[in-house]
Parts: C-alpha cells; structure tokens; sequence
C-alpha cells in the first residue's frame, strides 16, 4: 500500500514538474519537484524503493523531454535514490538541517551528471546551485509542513 503511494506521489510530482513549476521560476531557476519527493521517499522508505522510482521517474522525464539523452535523469534519479536512501542509515536524516543538506547535494549531484551528460559543464555553476538552493527551500518548507501535520516520519534506520 506505501510503494503505491509512492508511486503516486511520484506520478503527481512529475506532473507538477511538466506543467506548473514553470510559474514558480525565478531568472529562470525552478525548483524541481521530482527530486523532493525522492529524497524524502528515500529518507522514508530507504535506498530500494528509492532507487526503482528514481529510476522510473528519471526514464519517463527522458522520454517526456526529447532534448535530453536518454537515460541521463534516470542514471541520475536512481544515483540520489541511492545516496538519499543510503544517507538513511548513516546519519540522522531526522534532523531538519541534515535533510536540507541531504536535499541539496541530492539536485546538485542530479544537474552534475544531466550538464556533464549533456557536455554543458558551465551551467552546473550558473542553473545548477541556483536548481539546487531552490530546491532545498522548498523542500525544507515542505518537509517542515508535512512534519508538522505529522504526514512525514522519518525514522533511523537500523542496519
């Protein structure tokens, strides 16, 4: 019953991301909604389902957008499933300040490997952060939102 929330919340997120993030750019700069909810399903469910809907998110963004190679966002949503989920186990991932961070590296590391595939290593600096730090804004506010409301428990991870 979660995996299929999941898959869920990631069906939503990649509508969201098609057709209203647009609205919410700066200069450009969107905050991308796939990525949140990645992260916190990783952070949630741990590195395996992490990985299976980061791969099939990323796979249907590659085919929804013909002016990317692909496979790139797939390669690049099942490596932040992995670090995401793995990051589950060795760190307090319960704590605001590290799920910003986590949340942070999490879309740099995915704009990294989609600019370096797509050989455009200077928008990593000039859309990259910028992705990035929106990203973990929102995120944060988010997870804020939803820890609030108690919809979002993230608990250790006992290996």
């Amino acid at each position: 019953m979660i995996i299929a929330r999941n898959i869920v919340f990631i069906f939503l997120a990649l509508l969201l991301q098609a057709s209203w993030v647009d609205s919410l750019a700066i200069y450009g700069i969107a905050p991308d909604i796939v990525i949140i909810i990645l992260v916190f399903i990783a952070f949630t469910r741990g590195q395996s389902e992490a990985i299976v809907l980061g791969f099939i998110s990323g796979l249907v963004i590659d085919i929804y957008d013909s002016g990317t190679r692909l496979g790139t966002n797939a390669l690049a949503n099942s490596l932040i499933g992995f670090f995401a989920g793995y990051s589950r186990g060795g760190t307090a991932a319960e704590t605001l300040r590290v799920q910003i961070a986590i949340l942070f590296a999490a879309t740099l590391l995915h704009d990294i490997i989609f600019f370096l595939a797509a050989l455009q290593p200077i928008k990593i600096l000039s859309i990259g952060l910028g992705t990035s730090l929106y990203t973990a804004v929102l995120g944060t506010a988010l997870a804020f939102v939803l820890t609030h409301f108690s919809l979002l428990n993230i608990e250790p991870h006992a290996e």
